[in-house]
């Protein structure tokens, strides 16, 4: 995969019509389309032991303008490797982005139509895909995956176009029987649809044999050039002589896309709470998620309850259905050593696991925290496959900021120079790398030892501790984490969370540009510079409403203007800003028109630095939300007795409890435990939420309970002692099993 950010004067005027001021050319050549055929003659081109009678030839043609890849195996699970193919293809064909009812499509539409009444069907569709192509010429184009052998098999990496879903792939060398030696690299490979109708019709009796490189059967073209015979005669011979088939591809890749991309591998490395699960209690919420629609203006998240020592508990809104895992013999619990319950959305992209659920042994989960991505590493026999699902699509400026923040500041120049120079002098040190700062000083010295063999955190830092070349660098496990995450932001470096092991995988053949890659906009790029300034953000101030939302204020001091905006933010229960105030003439002109002014990026960078717990707060309006699941017993009482009579005459008779929780793994426990546990099974729950407000000196607690809602107010002399007051209400609830929603 080749961006060619300097493209020559012809390239420029073909891809004029597709040209996107935010995106890069992205060219990519291939020796033909990748395809999959059935073999059923031997030829001289292959081995007698991929000619075998009926089997199936998948051939995945890499890129010509990077370095050469090969890999030849026949497939010992078919169903397997084609399952996990065409999952691939399902996350990187996906879009969820929400598209609003637009009759400007429409309107084009019957314009078109009557303008094309008496055209004939060819020109018709012609002119159709011509229009398609000119308006939006990603709407039937596929981003192909990176791949990558390496000693271990094969990975695939895939991102979605709505850029909120990633995967990746990995074939392990147990589900391969290799007969020839592969060629170690990395590279691109054309997976088109033709390719997954191709995939789709592997079966288990038929043998598949697994190709990727430049060339492969089937890739030769046969032209026949007529030439003249003897010349007694007058006729002609026809000899056929070979002609490669290239196949080439110019998309237009916002940059957007990549550095999504790069943000989503490399926040996969960062401290994270992993949960493990049983296969069927993914099934469970796959299952109940397809037969319950979403609500429009309610809930919509998935609730992760994480209690030390317990079972995680999985909670889908607003049905208050709970999934728990307790099959395996070899479930562990929670070993985090304070109670969470992190809310995450997107919940619908979870189906895009369904084909790989009956392959697959273990699940385990990953959270970052709030609406941050989620990890779900499936494994079973012969792959391991990760999907990342963020909290967004297509990353808004709200929530993507959260991505800056957690990760250290992306690097403004590429590194893949300095390691070119130093694996071309075996006696270079860092001091002739070259500019590098003191942050990435190691890394190339990382690269090169990674490039050699990929290994885990541990083995890199002993193998660096003894490295000659770095006894000027204190090496220690934050700086070679730093250095890892700078490495993967830059695209050199993959993490594999399945393996815990990092590869040096460079994900374009030329080194990208960073600096293109370093904020979104002009407008990030100034509240990042306006954050850093200590007088740039006065009177800042938090006011939560319970279930309204967040308001966030602030006054922006800008030195250069002389002036002092004032600017304010209205936040969801999901984070989303619904609505948005500033003072600045970009925004009393244009309003968000013209994008978001620097000032209100500013105020959602501050507020992601804002600590509710801290006691230093000046801020005295505050809302805090805890919830707890409680039986239904505790609100669903009968209002009489005659009522209770009627519940307990016809109570026989009711042989399946009518309660929202359909937990398909009571039917694999013991006989003694699911007498034991029936009670507890068979129990309707619901969460019951308790609303703790402060302002100034008055404290508002409200607690919901089915429908059932209680209110107390407190008031105190001092806002000092409402504050205390507080945080003891706070303590005092978590005592009986609550658990703080941040989330709302």
């Amino acid at each position: 995969m080749t961006i060619d950010n300097q493209l020559d004067q012809a390239s420029e005027t073909e891809s004029e019509v597709v040209a996107n001021t935010d995106g890069l050319m992205m060219q990519l050549d291939y020796a033909a389309p990748s395809q999959i055929s059935q073999v059923k003659e031997s030829s001289d081109s292959l081995s007698k032991a991929q000619t075998s009678e009926h089997s199936q030839h998948v051939a995945l043609f890499a890129q010509l303008n990077r370095s050469d890849v090969n890999f030849h195996g026949k497939v010992k699970f078919p169903l397997v490797f084609r399952d996990s193919l065409l999952a691939l293809f399902d996350v990187v064909s996906s879009d969820y982005r929400y598209v609003p009812k637009d009759r400007s499509a429409y309107t084009v539409f019957m314009q078109m139509r009557r303008a094309s009444s008496n055209k004939n069907l060819f020109t018709a569709q012609r002119d159709y895909f011509t229009w398609l192509f000119d308006n939006d010429p990603l709407a039937f184009c596929i981003l192909d995956p990176i791949i990558q052998v390496h000693e271990q098999g094969v990975s695939f990496e895939v991102f979605s176009r709505d850029e909120g879903c990633y995967a990746q792939l990995t074939l392990t060398n147990e589900i391969f029987d290799q007969s020839t030696k592969p060629t170690l690299g990395t590279t691109s490979i054309d997976y088109s649809a033709a390719l997954f109708n191709g995939i789709e019709k592997i079966r288990d009796h038929q043998q598949t044999v697994l190709d990727i490189g430049h060339e492969a059967v089937g890739l030769q073209l046969l032209e026949t050039t007529p030439e003249p015979a003897e010349a007694d005669t007058d006729s002609t011979v026809s000899t056929p002589t070979v002609k490669k088939q290239i196949i080439e591809k110019r998309i237009n890749v916002p940059k957007s896309w990549i550095r999504a991309l790069l943000q989503v591998q490399s926040a996969s490395q960062l401290p994270k709470d992993t949960i493990h699960l049983d296969p069927i209690a993914l099934y469970n919420v796959l299952f109940e998620l397809r037969m319950h629609a979403d609500i429009k203006s309610k809930r919509r998240g998935l609730l992760i309850e994480l209690r030390p020592q317990q079972l995680p508990v999985i909670i889908l809104e607003p049905f208050d259905i709970t999934v728990t895992s307790q099959v395996s013999q070899q479930q562990k619990p929670y070993q985090g050593q304070q109670a969470k319950l992190i809310r995450l959305w997107g919940r619908r992209r979870l189906s895009l696991l369904k084909r790989l659920l009956p392959h697959t042994d273990s699940v385990s989960m990953s959270l970052l925290g709030q609406g941050m991505p989620s990890y779900w590493t499936l494994k079973g026999k012969g792959f391991h496959f990760t999907f990342a699902m963020t909290g967004f699509s297509q990353a808004n400026w709200s929530q993507s900021l959260n991505f800056d923040l957690l990760l250290p500041k992306r690097p403004l120049h590429n590194t893949l120079a300095a390691i070119e120079g130093l694996s071309g002098s075996g006696k270079a040190t860092l001091n002739d790398i070259g500019d590098n700062s003191n942050d990435d000083n190691g890394l190339p010295v990382l690269i090169k030892t990674l490039e050699n063999t990929p290994s885990n955190l541990e083995d890199l830092i002993k193998s660096l501790s003894v490295d000659a070349s770095l006894k000027s660098v204190p090496v220690s496990h934050s700086q070679v984490q730093q250095w890892l995450l700078s490495g993967t932001q830059q695209g050199l470096i993959r993490y594999d969370i399945a393996q815990g092991s990092y590869y040096y995988r460079p994900f374009t053949q030329t080194p990208l540009d960073m600096a293109q890659f370093a904020y979104h906009n002009e407008a990030e790029k100034q509240a990042f510079d306006l954050i850093s300034r200590t007088d740039a953000v006065q009177k800042f101030s938090v006011e939560t409403v319970a279930v309204k939302g967040i308001t966030i204020r602030a006054d922006i001091h800008v030195e250069e203007d002389r002036r002092t905006y004032h600017s304010q933010l209205q936040l969801s229960d999901e984070g989303l800003v619904t609505k948005a105030e500033c003072s600045c003439p970009q925004y009393l002109q244009h309003r968000l028109t013209q994008g978001v002014c620097a000032h209100l990026i500013a105020l959602r960078l501050r507020y992601n630095q804002y600590d509710p717990n801290n006691m230093g707060n000046d801020s005295w309006h505050d809302t805090r939300v805890l919830s707890k699941r409680v039986p239904s017993k505790h609100f669903n009482q009968p209002k009489n007795k005659q009522e209770s009579v009627q519940v307990a005459a016809h109570s026989s008779l009711m042989t399946l409890p009518a309660a929202p929780t359909l937990d398909l793994t009571a039917l694999a426990q013991p006989a003694a435990q699911s007498h034991a546990t029936a009670s507890d099974k068979t129990q309707e729950t619901a969460i019951a939420y308790v609303y703790i407000t402060i302002a100034h000196k008055k404290i508002t607690i409200e607690q919901t309970i089915g429908d059932k809602d209680t209110r107390q107010q407190l008031v105190f002399n001092q806002p000092a002692q409402a504050k205390a007051a507080f945080l003891q209400h706070i303590a005092r609830f978590e005592a009986k099993g609550f658990i703080e929603n941040q989330g709302m």
